[in-house]
């Protein structure tokens, strides 16, 4: 089974549709028993359709970096409450 940190390693294919259909299966049964993870995926689906209907602009640096590790750190956090030790 793939675990949240295997998952979020593969959100970005998994969203654009860039993934080989044994992996897609697999990450669609991870989706169907987390929450977590879940959530992401549909957040990330909200925004890319928030940017590309409005016009872009560029982020900077540091806030993208700070956004993401608080996303990795939130899924590992709840990953290791789910499965301890």
């Amino acid at each position: 089974m793939i675990s949240c940190v295997n998952f979020l390693a593969e959100v970005s294919n998994y969203v654009e549709g860039d993934v080989a259909d044994e992996l897609r299966a697999q990450l669609e049964f991870h989706l169907s028993h987390c929450r977590s993870c879940t959530v992401l995926v549909d957040s990330t689906r909200k925004t890319i359709r928030i940017l590309t209907d409005v016009d872009c602009f560029d982020l900077p640096h540091e806030v993208c970096s700070r956004i993401g590790r608080q996303i990795i750190d939130r899924i590992q956090s709840e990953a290791s409450e789910r499965n301890p030790g």
